[in-house]
């Protein structure tokens, strides 16, 4: 395992042209859909899909030599460096947004490039080298007061989100302290990481102790192995560890390997599953089968749709095993007030964003028809939420973490969604834009603003709230940065800036509990502190005639005065060299970013001409319309017990 790792490391250098995913038949979308590209041609799918060159080396592979910060990653890139060593990503990313406010307001790059303070350096999590050594031997782990500690910490935050794991046999495997097989040692540790993570603050690094004694136990041929223990193993590795300590592409692999791993033992088959009715025994180890299979249908879900990848085939006809069934054990989940309810209902979500992310991967700017199907989709499928996971009444801690991160990930697909439009216009200078456009903006800022609200009421300081909340948050603070930046003379100005201070306060509050809060604080501050200095600097560069032919109607799109002539939507020219690092900085990733593009610097300008170019070709159709948001929840109370109660 060790050596796999080493070399998943490393950049791909053979790559085939990439493919659209066909129509998902078993999406519930009609067979009709199918977005154009914007261009209209494979010419401009093209430039969406270049591959990185021979010459590169991912942050990655050079954490093990080079002083990288915690956080940065080449996907995540949130190191502020001039460094444009990058993997392949797709178009759905906060790439995009960075390059229209650069392409808006090209200043904006001065204020990106100050070197990092002092302060910003805080993480520094100990280099992790990847050896080459002999499989461990095996031996006994006995039972502990800490290991005790971890498990409970483990079934109270992370299983709830991915309950494969049947917690009755697994906490008396470890009281027992008879089971020493290396797939069985290799699932404690990473419980044991995990449990870390979950107890502890961000500036604990025990977890990483625990990461490497589960390695020992998978080595390189531990792929072949048929053991569920081991799958499990890497579901958590590829699924959550990995984004964790910010080696993204290496999550994306084993999470990958893992799948087909789990197809190999016929996870994704219910005639297999079922087998011969029966004992209890039996039943329960077919209901772990089809926990696992979801479990990491879910997570691959999760950390791949702004990817601006394919799913690759995730969800299709073959795969029949049915949604895992509820009242087989009250006793098997510690969060038995939730159950298995968060999993089924995240399935049916799962299944919705597969299919957005194969329409994304395709084309970022979708037929209006489109998007308001996809979106119609998601509202259905929030507002058919059961009540326990939509009220706000109180209730135990597990479903409470479960069901914040639920809404904040469902508010932000759908700002996705809408988003490319909003960039379209901002970076077209388009004087004009089709009401089906303006209420997908408007859905998007709606969105934006309903998300920072929520978590601002929501999140709690433990690091699966802080986690997840940092990198919605983020994405959220792009949207009022992009409208500031190409709207900086609306009135509604004020108030996206009120929006864009409260994540800053938030991130600052959040720092103890996220590994990417403070770099992503620093991230945030700098474009903000540009765009308060926006204003004065294009009025210099303004004639008093421009200054009176621009107007702002309620909505705050750009609209022509009365002579008819074109408007832009910036007065400063675009520069016409390449970004430089700036197009990496902005990139979140880990369980925060899984967003971003890869653009090689002379081919960026063509590319924002051709995909946010404005060249007219719109479509007709209406989104959808609200957004379909739960009721406020109350304040949270938590504390040590293993159910403490929200208030």
């Amino acid at each position: 395992m060790p050596e796999l790792l080493n070399l998943l490391d490393r950049p791909q250098i053979d790559a085939a042209a990439a493919l659209p995913s066909p129509p998902l038949h078993t999406s519930p979308m009609p067979g009709d859909i199918g977005s154009p590209t914007l261009s209209g041609s494979e010419h401009g799918l093209s430039n969406l899909e270049q591959i990185p060159s021979r010459d590169i080396e991912w942050d990655e592979e050079r954490r093990g030599r080079d002083p990288i910060p915690v956080e940065a990653d080449d996907v995540n890139a949130l190191s502020l460096s001039v460094d444009r060593q990058a993997s392949y990503l797709g178009a759905s990313s906060i790439k995009a947004a960075l390059m229209v406010m650069l392409k808006v307001q090209p200043g904006l790059r001065s204020s990106l490039t100050p070197p990092l303070n002092s302060v910003e350096m805080a993480h520094n999590l100990p280099i992790m080298r990847q050896k080459a050594t002999n499989p461990k031997e095996p031996q006994r782990v006995p039972w502990s007061w800490k290991g005790q500690t971890l498990i409970d910490a483990y079934f109270k935050r992370i299983h709830v989100f991915v309950p494969m794991l049947d917690e009755a046999s697994f906490r008396a495997d470890y009281l027992e302290g008879q089971r020493y097989d290396a797939p069985w040692l290799a699932l404690l540790n990473m419980v044991f990481a995990m449990g870390c993570i979950a107890a502890l603050k961000s500036d604990d690094y025990n977890h990483l102790n625990y990461y490497s004694r589960a390695m020992e136990y998978l080595p390189m041929d531990s792929f072949g192995s048929s053991h569920i223990e081991t799958v499990q193993a890497l579901a958590l590795i590829g699924g959550y560890y990995l984004h964790y300590i910010n080696r993204p592409n290496m999550a994306n692999a084993v999470i990958g390997a893992a799948i087909r791993m789990a197809s190999a033992l016929g996870l994704h088959r219910e005639s297999l599953a079922q087998g011969p009715a029966g004992t209890s025994k039996e039943i329960a180890a077919a209901e772990t089968r089809r926990r696992t299979w979801w479990s990491l249908f879910c997570l691959d879900t999760w950390a791949t749709t702004t990817m601006g990848r394919p799913s690759f085939g995730r969800w299709g006809p073959a795969i029949n095993i049915r949604p895992p069934e509820t009242g087989v054990s009250s006793a098997r989940d510690s969060a038995q007030h939730a159950g298995i309810l968060p999993l089924i209902e995240n399935i049916k979500f799962c299944k919705i964003a597969t299919a957005i992310q194969d329409m994304l991967a395709i084309s970022p700017l979708l037929r209006a028809e489109d998007r308001c199907n996809l979106d119609g989709q998601l509202v259905n499928w929030f507002s058919s939420l059961p009540w326990l996971l939509r009220t706000s009444d109180p209730c135990a801690e597990p479903l409470y973490i479960a069901r914040c991160i639920m809404k904040w990930r469902y508010q932000n697909l759908r700002m996705l969604l809408h988003r490319p439009v909003l960039l379209n216009l901002a970076s077209s200078g388009a004087s004009h834009a089709a009401e089906h456009d303006i209420a997908a903006i408007e859905a998007c800022r709606d969105l934006a603003k309903q998300t920072i609200e929520d978590i601002s009421r929501e999140w709690s300081r433990n690091q699966m709230s802080g986690w997840n909340a940092v990198w919605f948050l983020y994405q959220a603070a792009m949207i009022p940065l992009v409208s500031i930046f190409w709207q900086w003379d609306s009135p509604r100005v004020p108030d996206w800036q009120k929006q864009i201070e409260t994540i800053l306060e938030l991130l600052e509050a959040m720092e103890d509990w996220s590994l990417a809060a403070r770099r992503s604080r620093e991230v945030v501050w700098r474009m903000y502190e540009a765009s308060r200095q926006l204003e004065p600097a294009i009025l210099r560069q303004q004639s008093p005639m421009q200054r009176l032919q621009v107007a702002t109607d309620h909505t705050g799109i750009m609209n022509p005065m009365g002579d008819g002539s074109e408007i832009h939507m910036s007065p400063i020219g675009l520069e016409p060299e390449g970004f430089g690092g700036m197009m990496g900085m902005l990139d979140q990733h880990g369980l925060w970013d899984l967003d971003g593009m890869l653009w090689g610097a002379p081919d960026e300008m063509e590319w924002a001409q051709q995909h946010f170019g404005g060249n007219g070709n719109m479509h007709d159709g209406t989104p959808a319309g609200g957004c379909g948001l739960m009721g406020q929840l109350g304040a949270y109370g938590i504390d040590n017990s293993a159910f403490s109660f929200v208030h």
